[in-house]
């Protein structure tokens, strides 16, 4: 996942300097545009997935911190059920856009990309997400200790 998140946030800022150096010249490269802002939209959720893996997101931990030992246990239950809910819906919505997309034949301007291609990153690291999410609740005692702690950063 981290060598995924290098590779796009290399080619990223790649796109980027071949926009600047293109407009300087007098020709903007309309593709380079396309190709940052579905860059940035994957990274941007890769990044997510990658966050969960790691328990670096925020999270209400002050309540838990100063409530009833019982309150922890069922904490890292409900931290465990809200994100995978949350991201089951993320890609159930994603899998419809990206089936809506394909039935389309939509494909994007600048690139002739088909859209559904790029819709498909955000399904997968949707999925990684919440196997990120049950890995550091159930399966990784360092990190479970540390989001029972309230550790934010990594």
């Amino acid at each position: 996942m981290d060598a995924l998140l290098f590779v796009g946030i290399t080619a990223m800022l790649l796109s980027l300097a071949a926009q600047m150096v293109s407009r300087q010249m007098g020709a903007s490269l309309p593709w380079t545009e396309e190709l940052t802002r579905f860059l940035f939209m994957d990274t941007t959720f890769l990044g997510m997935a990658a966050g969960f893996r790691a328990a670096v997101h925020p999270r209400v931990s002050f309540a838990v911190a100063w409530g009833p030992a019982w309150l922890k246990q069922v904490s890292m239950h409900l931290y465990a059920i809200c994100g995978t809910v949350f991201f089951s819906v993320l890609i159930y919505k994603t899998w419809e856009l990206m089936l809506q997309q394909y039935a389309a034949g939509e494909s994007s301007p600048a690139l002739g990309l088909k859209m559904f291609l790029v819709t498909l990153p955000l399904v997968i690291s949707a999925a990684l997400a919440i196997v990120a999410h049950i890995t550091t609740v159930y399966f990784s005692p360092y990190m479970r200790k540390r989001i029972l702690e309230g550790e934010m950063i990594a």
